[in-house]
């Protein structure tokens, strides 16, 4: 197989090479989730998520990253075992535990690419509307204006989205619309896809294009205005939260058992042990939850 680099600068021409891995996984697992696995929710995930694997050869892959990881993990508890001339439940139990998230981390990779785009698409849609309504003033086509569109790489996700229609119009001989309501159906964005299927709907009825990129971009920056003020209510919100969980019940928590095994009169070893289980786990527990809600409420801020 061989590629072209036709958006860039590069003239020549490079040879894709396989990995060992995807050709050992395909050859061993493929045909088994092929005749088994019919999952077209996970087709189209993997379209959405811009990942270049059928839903076999992802599978495939998972289950050969698996074996491999499960090798190293009871490569190391055997190890233990030696080490130690003792069989640990404990030892096991976490390495079982690694397993299994590892495994589920890999299957839902998909889904967190995909919104990963999403966010991607959605914080730059405004600016790609200008850019639209900009070439489309000038009565350039709506090739050209993905070919321009997918050449620009300041729009992140939606560039390659462009790259893609142009590709599939100019490469594989399919019809711009054609092209386009295909990526309709594949966009991991409610907001790119309809911004596209009012691009076709406007082609094919002949009406101003100029006129629906700025109806469409004066639209889309109300829905962005109302967005950020939802968002930075949620974060005013949780902010709130984590005084009231991750600060002032812990320390009332801690201040409870302190004076419980003051008073006790039964052996405070429970107690110390409860408050370790209070300090090393469900304080920074409580921390890395509301960090991961920042970071994701943070996230759509930026749209």
């Amino acid at each position: 197989m061989f590629k072209i680099e036709i958006f860039g600068n590069r003239k020549d021409v490079d040879v894709i090479r396989i990995p060992w891995w995807r050709s050992v996984s395909h050859s061993l697992f493929s045909v088994f989730y092929q005749d088994h696995f019919k999952n077209q929710k996970m087709d189209v995930l993997l379209r959405k998520a811009s990942i270049p694997y059928t839903r076999a050869e992802y599978y495939s892959q998972v289950t050969l990253l698996m074996i491999v990881v499960s090798a190293a993990l009871i490569t190391a508890d055997a190890f233990t075992i030696v080490l130690y001339r003792s069989f640990s439940f404990l030892v096991s139990g976490i390495l079982f535990l690694v397993a299994v998230v590892v495994f589920a981390l890999f299957l839902e990779q998909p889904e967190i690419l995909a919104r990963r785009r999403k966010r991607n698409i959605d914080s730059m849609l405004t600016v790609a509307i200008g850019f639209f309504a900009t070439l489309a003033s000038s009565e350039i086509p709506i090739d050209r204006i993905m070919f321009e569109l997918g050449k620009n790489r300041l729009y992140g996700e939606i560039s390659t989205e462009a790259r893609v229609i142009w590709y599939r119009a100019k490469l594989f001989g399919q019809d711009i619309l054609t092209s386009i309501r295909e990526s309709i159906r594949y966009s991991p964005s409610e907001k790119f896809a309809d911004l596209l299927q009012g691009i076709v709907t406007s082609v094919n009825s002949g009406g101003n294009i100029k006129e629906y990129f700025r109806q469409k971009a004066r639209s889309i920056q109300e829905e962005t205005r109302t967005a950020i003020r939802h968002n930075s209510d949620s974060l005013g919100i949780l902010a709130e939260s984590f005084v009231t969980v991750g600060v002032a019940f812990p320390l009332i928590l801690l201040m409870i058992v302190g004076v419980v095994s003051y008073l006790s009169p039964s052996s405070p070893v429970l107690l110390i042990l409860f408050i370790f289980i209070i300090a090393i786990l469900m304080i920074p527990a409580i921390i890395i939850a509301f960090g991961l809600l920042f970071y994701s409420s943070a996230g759509e801020i930026e749209l």
